[in-house]
């Protein structure tokens, strides 16, 4: 565990659901001690699949 990042990133309290995942992810990144929640694991592999793969411009067909 990384008790430096921890200390200078506590997660807000009464977080919104941004502030959650954003949390997550950059507590992946620096610490990554445990496993986040399965929703924000879920919203994570979103965000990952949007980065991934974005939606073609407006007017082009795939």
């Amino acid at each position: 565990m990384n008790r430096d990042w921890h200390a200078a990133h506590p997660m807000p309290p009464r977080a919104t659901w941004e502030q959650r995942v954003a949390w997550h992810r950059e507590h992946a990144a620096a610490c990554g001690c445990r496993r986040p929640p399965p929703d924000v694991v879920a919203e994570l592999d979103r965000e990952a699949a949007s980065v991934a793969d974005p939606p073609a411009p407006a007017g082009q067909h795939g």
